[in-house]
């Protein structure tokens, strides 16, 4: 969906995905380490494209390229999608950061920002592969709620897994909010002693 939400921490900001992101999709999605727990992506631009075009005219689906503040650089991808309208609840996901980037902590709080103060929603939620301990251990870790598990719901490359669902909701936000402004905020005084 074309949108103009583009929100800032303390040292990363999300701003909208454009076309002219699709070779930094392709490259953020088909590296080996990123592409084991996500569904298959081509990695010929022009495939990338196409399915921005169709992302462009589809309702209720915020994605954004996380990038570093003053480098510009895409450093990862998010989105926020699968809005229910009905429960004021979306699905949070397409989360990649690349590798040595310090952006994880702060996409995740930013994107959480634009479900509960932007868009007025009353829960956000994430699917996780059991396998993927290290984001399924961030889950746990920032605050959110881990609600169930869906045992082999998710079909990669052949293969069926089961995932970890975590929510957060309206009243939780304030919790979550706190404890990943705070790592946020660490993370940024150690970035500001590193160049961009």
């Amino acid at each position: 969906m074309r949108h103009d939400y583009l929100l800032e921490g303390y040292a990363y900001r999300i701003r909208p995905i454009a076309l002219s992101d699709a070779a930094a999709i392709v490259v953020l999605r088909t590296l080996p380490r990123n592409s084991m727990y996500i569904h298959d992506t081509s990695s010929i631009l022009e495939d990338q494209e196409t399915w921005l075009e169709r992302y462009f005219e589809r309702s209720g689906d915020w994605y954004f390229a996380i990038e570093r503040i003053g480098s510009d650089r895409v450093e990862g991808l998010i989105g926020l999608y699968d809005q229910d309208l009905a429960l004021r609840a979306a699905e949070w996901g397409r989360w990649i950061v690349q590798d040595g980037s310090m952006a994880a902590v702060e996409s995740a709080r930013l994107i959480y920002r634009l479900a509960f103060e932007k868009l007025g929603l009353t829960e956000a939620y994430c699917r996780t592969i059991a396998r993927n301990t290290k984001v399924v251990a961030f889950h746990d870790s920032s605050g959110a709620s881990r609600t169930q598990v869906l045992k082999g719901s998710a079909a990669i490359r052949g293969f069926i897994y089961d995932q970890i669902e975590h929510r957060v909701t309206r009243e939780l936000w304030p919790t979550v909010d706190a404890k990943l402004g705070r790592l946020a905020e660490r993370i940024a005084a150690r970035l500001n002693r590193i160049p961009s």
